[in-house]
């Protein structure tokens, strides 16, 4: 009895799932005035405001579903120097955070303003796998991150690509 009632919890998850993954998906722009950029996401995000003691200012939008989205930006109080360099460094520290390992890297230019994207797979026993995507520009004091994590099972690179594309600056 027992196995059929995991078996049909199972059997419904999957069909759950299924039906949200199919439904259409209607595009939202978010843009942020203050930081000079524009994105799209998939659904309406929310913003949240953090201040640091060291006087750091966060601008965070996301969505969560079986997918995450994020646009994060930092008022950095000093110029962070070079600015792909300090980018490669921004996509090693999520591949830390999330403990994942870093299996491409390019260049990233919006505008004419260079930096850096990456591709972070994350593979731990017992846990889907992860596909996490990183871009990062440094634009002055400004640090503009956009990620998307989704499970490497139902990665859709079309969907993706829609918001990780979609990031532009106002001017």
């Amino acid at each position: 009895m027992n196995k059929l009632i995991i078996r049909s919890t199972l059997i419904l998850l999957l069909f759950i799932s299924g039906i949200c993954h199919g439904q259409k998906v209607s595009w939202n722009t978010v843009t942020d005035y203050d930081h000079n950029c524009s994105i799209y996401f998939p659904t309406v995000g929310t913003q949240v405001f953090k201040n640091t003691k060291e006087g750091l200012r966060f601008t965070t939008y996301s969505m969560y579903g079986q997918s995450s989205y994020f646009l994060k930006v930092t008022e950095l109080i000093a110029s962070p120097g070079q600015g792909q360099e300090k980018a490669k460094k921004v996509i090693k520290a999520w591949a830390t955070k999330v403990k994942g390992k870093i299996t491409e890297e390019n260049d990233w230019e919006v505008l004419g303003r260079l930096g850096k994207k990456g591709k972070i797979e994350i593979s731990e026993a017992g846990k889907p796998e992860m596909l996490v995507f990183c871009q990062v520009i440094l634009v002055g004091k400004t640090q503009y991150e956009v990620i998307a994590m989704t499970p490497k099972e139902i990665y859709d690179k079309a969907f993706e690509g829609i918001f990780l594309d979609s990031f532009n600056f106002l001017k």
